[in-house]
């Protein structure tokens, strides 16, 4: 798990923003939002059924936008919250 963690890492720093992860769910890291009780959140595939966890930490001030890739291209810096079983 650790080189999959290692490689996430490196693509997060290498994305100019997050929508170099468009779209939701696709690629080997199946970037996504979260909802319910980790609205806000997002993830990232590591090793089944483990999940790399952040947020975002950028968002201007205001409401944001409706379209959610135009929120994706707003995000350039993330904090790291946890790796956990999002399902479990």
């Amino acid at each position: 798990m650790a080189k999959k963690i290692t490689l996430r890492m490196a693509a997060l720093r290498a994305a100019a923003t997050l929508a170099d992860f468009w779209p939701p769910k696709t690629g080997p890291e199946r970037c996504h939002k979260l909802t319910a009780d980790l609205a806000g959140t997002f993830s990232m595939d590591v090793k089944q059924p483990y999940r790399l966890l952040f947020v975002p930490l950028d968002l201007p001030p205001g409401p944001l936008p409706v379209d959610e890739r135009e929120l994706w291209q707003l995000i350039r810096a993330i904090e790291i919250v946890g790796i956990e079983d999002t399902h479990g």
